[in-house]
């Protein structure tokens, strides 16, 4: 009995969720390619002109600054988040997580059926592990070998065995500014910005174009969008294929946000934290 009255609400409340996802205005295909498009422009402007033009380029054998890079993603990624924001308030939901709960998809999955899929998302996504091999033989394709000063964090030519290798130009040792500025722009501004705004308010305006296989179309996007940095897009497409699945057929952006934070910050926040608060 009680496990009848379980699958009917979850029954109901999926319809319900599907009900409301056929209310949400759809894009057509130019504006989805727009929506991904000026994104990719806003980063190469700020990588390729305002850097430059401010800053210099770095001496021959250095990176360019680990401030300065995360000056430029927070930029890139802040204006994601702005747009999500505007565009969602446009569409009249107040900028709250009851509100957007729904329309955003900042739920938890439910049912055995939305889970199963978390494990094939995670999957996909050790695919990204097992195959990061790719960056580096596509980084030596002309065309795809990112710049000498690129800095090593995304940069497969960069041999790096250490978190120090990483950020070559910080101090890691008692360096509790570096952390707060990691922690902020990692969560807030990559993780909260690009998933609300590719997963949460993009991914729901595509069905109307791509049908049942938005999802798929949302991930190859999401990573084409990554071009300032395309000797990724060997492992790559892995990860934003897993985190379309995840908010997409899942129905979880919670979830997405999660994963991409885990494999981005996390894994290098436990392994940076001993050498900031030990000193080395």
């Amino acid at each position: 009995m009680n496990t009848a009255l379980t699958e009917s609400k979850l029954e109901a409340h999926a319809e319900a969720g599907m009900k409301h996802q056929a209310a949400i205005p759809q894009y057509s295909l130019p504006m989805i390619l727009f929506m991904f498009a000026w994104p990719a422009a806003w980063f190469m402007f700020l990588i390729w002109v305002v850097s430059p033009l401010f800053f210099g380029t770095p001496a021959p054998g250095e990176f360019i600054s680990t401030w300065l890079f995360f000056g430029i993603a927070t930029l890139g990624n802040a204006a994601e988040l702005i747009v999500a924001l505007v565009v969602l308030r446009r569409e009249g939901y107040r900028l709250t997580l009851r509100d957007l709960r729904d329309r955003a998809r900042l739920r938890w999955p439910r049912g055995w059926r939305k889970w199963s899929l978390v494990l094939v998302a995670l999957a996909v996504y050790a695919l990204s592990i097992v195959l990061s091999p790719l960056n580096e033989a596509l980084a030596k394709v002309p065309g795809f070998t990112p710049p000498a000063w690129w800095p090593p964090m995304t940069n497969p030519t960069v041999e790096v065995t250490a978190p120090e290798d990483l950020f070559p130009d910080i101090v890691l040792a008692g360096n509790y500014l570096f952390l707060a500025v990691f922690l902020v722009y990692g969560f807030i501004f990559n993780i909260v910005g690009e998933e609300l705004y590719y997963r949460g308010m993009l991914l729901p305006k595509m069905r109307g174009v791509f049908g049942k296989w938005d999802w798929v179309a949302n991930g190859i996007l999401f990573e084409l969008k990554h071009v300032y940095q395309r000797w990724t897009w060997g492992a790559g497409i892995f990860n934003s294929i897993a985190f379309a699945l995840l908010g997409g057929p899942v129905g979880s952006v919670l979830l997405s946000g999660l994963l991409h934070w885990t494999g981005s910050f996390l894994l290098g926040l436990i392994a940076g934290l001993p050498l900031i608060f030990g000193g080395g």
